[in-house]
């Protein structure tokens, strides 16, 4: 038996099992089903551009597209050819304690100092 004849006899029980269920449902419930599934055949008839079903689409889903664009339109500008100073670079991927930044300023100044003695 091919995969797609196992696949239809799957669809096949599972339609027979929910049409055993639905007979025994009241005549409310029958209704609304009833209803739900025509609404879902005219659904599906439907062709051509529905500007509705645009407005249906999740929140997440135009968030995640503005920022694709976004993100191609900054990708896309030329660079002004100017990167952050290397030294930059270097504090922000140091692993070194950030107190000894504080005092970089005197760490600069006795180096220059010893420069100045050295030449």
């Amino acid at each position: 038996m091919t995969d797609q004849n196992r696949e239809q006899q799957f669809i096949d029980n599972v339609k027979k099992a929910l049409d055993l269920d639905t007979e025994n449902l009241d005549p409310a419930t029958q209704s609304k089903l009833t209803h739900i599934r025509h609404r879902a055949l005219d659904a599906g008839e439907r062709k051509g551009f529905d500007i509705r079903e645009w407005f249906t689409v999740p929140v997440a889903g135009w968030a995640t597209a503005c920022l694709l664009v976004l993100g191609l339109v900054f990708y896309m500008q030329p660079s002004n050819g100017t990167l952050p100073p290397l030294e930059d670079i270097d504090l922000l991927v140091a692993e070194d304690n950030l107190e000894f930044y504080d005092g970089l300023e005197f760490y600069a100044w006795l180096a220059e100092e010893n420069n100045d003695v050295a030449g």
